[in-house]
């Protein structure tokens, strides 16, 4: 999910405009789609992929093809217990974000080449952002924004600036564990209350090490994580992100 918090400052500034002209979009989509349907396994790219394309977005797995994916929205696996990405599993962000995510994967499989990222989300249509807002009306808003960014102010994700993701070990397949799940709602998830889990031994010292590692390598990468979601981290504030690019609707 996406929340609301926007967290530091920018760690860097881009150069670029909001989005690539309309004639490079298209011809990049065009020939992307082409590729495609040339498979042997032919298969449509769906709806919301070319949505990403035409928005500017690239997928991760293009620019570093060593991260892993798990799109959770792609399946029921979900706090919606739903499909909300129908007929897509890829993970598409800003170019200037996923390179900066590759950079994190790569300051990570230095300390531990059996380790990687494991993607769950990152560009969200804002018509996403909506359902999942609704979903939780009966949540107080002033609650409901510390997990699901208001869609009137549209979330970071929505604009390609923020990825959910955790680490897992190549060799076994498992995540590590960060004592909370994706999606958790609850304040165990939260990281400004570590301490106080670690304390009362709900948090294991190896579980807050864990979620450490990933805000450490994200940190590397120029990302920050929220204070009320271990698996959310932003490359821009809200801000810069509207400043920079358009939204994804």
């Amino acid at each position: 999910m996406s929340c609301n918090a926007d967290g530091q400052s920018d760690s860097n500034n881009l150069n670029s405009g909001k989005s690539l002209n309309g004639n490079s979009k298209n011809k990049q989509l065009d020939t992307l789609e082409m590729e495609i349907l040339g498979k042997s396994e032919v298969k449509k790219m769906s709806e919301l992929e070319k949505k990403m394309i035409k928005a500017g977005l690239v997928d991760i797995q293009s620019v570093d093809s060593t991260l892993q994916v798990d799109v959770k929205y792609a399946t029921t696996d979900n706090f919606m217990k739903r499909v909300l990405y129908e007929g897509y599993d890829k993970v598409y962000l800003q170019a200037e974000v996923a390179e900066r995510l590759s950079k994190a994967q790569k300051a990570l499989q230095k300390i531990d080449s059996a380790l990687t990222l494991l993607v769950f989300d990152g560009t969200r249509p804002l018509s996403v952002q909506q359902e999942m807002w609704d979903a939780l009306d009966s949540i107080p808003v002033n609650e409901r924004v510390k997990f699901v960014s208001n869609p009137k102010n549209g979330s970071i994700h929505n604009y390609g600036c923020a990825v959910d993701l955790t680490i897992m070990n190549k060799n076994t397949g498992e995540w590590l564990d960060m004592g909370a799940g994706y999606d958790d709602l609850r304040k165990i998830a939260y990281p400004r209350h570590e301490r106080k889990f670690l304390a009362s031994g709900e948090l294991s010292p190896l579980q807050v090490e864990n979620r450490k590692l990933l805000r450490k390598v994200m940190k590397t990468g120029g990302f920050w994580v929220i204070e009320t979601e271990w698996w959310h981290f932003n490359a821009f504030s809200r801000n810069k992100a509207k400043e920079l690019f358009e939204i994804v609707k």
